[in-house]
């Protein structure tokens, strides 16, 4: 059985407490796979140097990690990336994690200025992935309908960006090089419809 980890987010409950998760249509997707799932979580709040340790000994336990949406990025972020790079550990970044993977590398982030990524439909624009890239042939398709529920868009990266919307906002980023690095900025696992 594969086990893949996920780096928890920190969240506000609606009674203000503060909590480390991830959204439940991400574990139900991975559930259907019958995946172990291996939750890391970060305390940001620790020193810095000790918590990176502690959690790349949990992702040493993976066969895969998953850097999933969420709003807000912290100097960890960026070191773990680095490390799952440096280290060819199989990666996919979706929406927050998307972003984190293109910071990593020299990317530039800003707020998209409206709101027409940031809708509560299930599909709300096409995306056109780039021929011959990795995610083209995963998805078998270089034009696919997605979710969008983001307020900021990379600007710039030094990965090799393999989709984009129409509004031409960067929508995914690969590296071929690597087992699996792929960054999408939709929600896959929201998209139930889509299970394969």
């Amino acid at each position: 059985m594969k086990r893949v980890g996920i780096i928890l987010r920190d969240y506000t409950s609606k009674r203000g407490s503060a909590l480390l998760g991830v959204r439940e249509d991400l574990i139900g997707y991975l559930r259907n796979y019958s995946i172990e799932i291996i939750c890391i979580p970060i305390v940001f709040q620790n020193n810095e140097y000790e918590e990176l340790e502690r959690v790349i000994k949990l992702i040493k336990l993976c066969d895969g990690i998953i850097l999933p949406g969420g709003a807000e990025e912290y100097d960890i972020d960026y070191k773990i990336v680095k490390y799952l790079y440096e280290h060819d550990i199989p990666t996919i970044g979706i929406c927050l994690g998307m972003q984190l993977m293109a910071l990593t590398f020299n990317g530039d982030i800003k707020l998209i200025g409206n709101e027409t990524h940031q809708k509560k439909e299930g599909y709300v624009h096409e995306v056109k992935i780039k021929e011959g890239s990795r995610l083209a042939d995963i998805l078998k398709s270089n034009k696919i309908l997605v979710n969008s529920r983001h307020i900021e868009r990379i600007t710039t990266t030094d990965l090799p960006i393999v989709a984009i919307s129409n509004d031409l906002v960067i929508e995914a980023v690969e590296d071929k090089n690597k087992k699996f690095f792929i960054g999408v900025q939709w929600h896959p696992e929201s998209l139930k419809e889509d299970i394969y």
